[in-house]
């Protein structure tokens, strides 16, 4: 079993460490943040340490890193860690929640996370650094590095650039192309190929002028 540095400290980073230990994926050690986001020393026991001084307290030879941030910045600041420690040095691992019927023709990368509830078909590709929370990947998707998806619905055959963000209850019809840094938001339909650095958002659910007692249905 790997020994494992988790980059992060936040939530996103907290329940990669549980999933990790829970399934039995690797051996979670530490977690490391930038110094100017280091305000505490420890998360649930383990110790949280500089990012700075990494590779003298976790060298490379001996553990490995997994990136568990959110996609601040459409997923530039987890792709910019990725980078950073791979020339560092280091190997990364996968959070994998275990799935029935795993495909097994399904090309994956490294420092991916796919949470529990997922479902992924046949002929699927995944690319490094990706994100997959409570998602559904149709047959013959493409998911290029950094993207983060979570609890959308993908249709068949639909490619995925780098750095695209697709927010809950999403969902991409079949045969489009995500151009690289599309942002689509909540609760969004899409239906044509879209291209780079579009953005996508639905409007919000607009409050009522009555209250709830006056609903009589409910």
């Amino acid at each position: 079993m790997d020994k494992v540095v988790i980059y992060g400290a936040g939530r996103h980073a907290e329940l990669t460490a549980y999933e990790m230990k829970r399934n039995n994926l690797h051996e979670v050690v530490a977690f490391t943040v930038r110094n100017k986001y280091l305000n505490k020393t420890e998360l649930n026991g383990l110790p949280i340490v500089s990012y700075e001084d990494i590779s003298r307290i976790y060298p490379p030879s001996e553990f490995k890193m997994f990136i568990a941030i959110g996609p601040q910045q459409i997923n530039r600041a987890r792709e910019e860690i990725f980078r950073d420690a791979k020339e560092k040095g280091y190997q990364f691992v996968n959070c994998i929640w275990p799935i029935p019927d795993f495909p097994e023709d399904l090309i994956i990368g490294e420092n991916v996370y796919i949470g529990q509830d997922c479902a992924i078909s046949n002929f699927v590709e995944i690319d490094d650094n990706v994100t997959l929370i409570t998602s559904k990947i149709g047959h013959h998707c493409k998911i290029k590095a950094n993207s983060f998806i979570s609890a959308s619905i993908l249709a068949g055959n639909v490619q995925v650039e780098k750095n695209v963000f697709i927010g809950l209850g999403s969902i991409i019809g079949p045969n489009i192309t995500l151009g690289e840094y599309t942002v689509v938001g909540m609760g969004c339909a899409i239906s044509k190929s879209t291209a780079p650095a579009s953005v996508y958002l639905n409007k919000s659910t607009e409050k009522q002028s009555f209250n709830s007692s006056k609903l009589k249905l409910l």
